[in-house]
């Protein structure tokens, strides 16, 4: 057994006696980026089952094109198992690393950089893919500028509208010149009493993308910020299942659901964090 295997095995078994905690995943993210800048050809063989084992499903049939034996049947197998994966769901739903301070820190000036405006609501617009980038530029239906950074997440509005850059967003003008809104003002927690919060969540808030009616969760009397899709997996690599179960919203059966949720499943669930208290809360839907 060569070193690279041996440490992997490790790894997962920390994993999955953890059943995927913060610190093991970010542990196989460290080993992930060392394996990746490792050439041996040892190394790429277990660097795919990294891959794999994390979600990077394309990452981890592309690797295995270029290095894997083809006169071997079981690996013939195993290609085809990941190609139908790489196809159907690439890496979109890979688990996510946990992020330090430092590494919040530079992602937020990387937004700043962009130019991407600040949204209370919905922090990381560019990673939950409400925004796209796009190299050659496409021109925004409200102010008629061209935009790298367009969005792409739910807009309510009588005109179809293609595109919409984050200034037009943040400032309220499209929602004005379109008499729009990006989240329904009935799919709301209640316990928000300042109309000019549910004004800026309404009509200054990029929205999310739900199986059903997206719903926005609210906590300390404000609404939460959203963070993103997650399943169960993703809830304890964050270290925040517990939290969330602890939710006199739901129910024992429920609690249960969210448990065996999968993203991109047939359950998604949505996270939610409180600006005031930083609880974190989730909505779910079925497809």
């Amino acid at each position: 057994m060569n070193e690279y295997l041996k440490r992997y095995i490790e790894l997962k078994k920390q994993f999955q006696e953890t059943e995927g905690n913060s610190n093991s995943v970010r542990a196989l993210y460290d080993f992930k980026e060392k394996l990746e800048q490792n050439e041996d050809k040892q190394a790429k063989e277990v660097l795919v089952d990294v891959y794999d084992l994390l979600d990077f499903k394309k990452d981890a049939y592309e690797l295995l094109c270029q290095i894997g034996d083809r006169s071997d049947k079981k690996a013939l197998k195993r290609l085809g198992t990941l190609k139908d994966y790489a196809e159907n769901l690439g890496n979109h739903y890979a688990l996510p690393k946990p992020k330090t301070p430092e590494e919040k820190q530079r992602e937020k000036e990387r937004r700043v950089q962009l130019g991407l405006p600040a949204f209370r609501y919905h922090p990381d617009p560019l990673d939950t893919g409400a925004f796209k980038q796009s190299e050659e530029g496409v021109v925004c239906y409200c102010c008629g500028k061209t935009t790298h950074i367009f969005y792409t997440s739910p807009f309510f509005s009588v005109e179809e509208i293609a595109y919409l850059c984050p200034v037009c967003i943040a400032s309220g003008e499209a929602a004005r010149k379109y008499g729009g809104s990006f989240q329904d003002d009935y799919s709301v927690d209640d316990g928000v009493d300042d109309p000019e919060k549910l004004d800026e969540l309404l009509h200054r808030t990029p929205g999310y993308s739900g199986w059903q009616q997206e719903y926005w969760r609210a906590h300390c009397g404000d609404y939460c910020a959203f963070l993103g899709y997650v399943g169960a997996r993703e809830l304890r690599a964050l270290g925040v299942l517990e939290e969330v179960l602890n939710d006199p919203m739901w129910d024992d059966e429920q609690k249960k659901m969210i448990q065996e949720s999968v993203n991109g499943g047939h359950l998604q669930c949505y996270l939610f964090q409180c600006l005031h208290c930083g609880r974190h809360l989730v909505w779910m839907d079925f497809d």
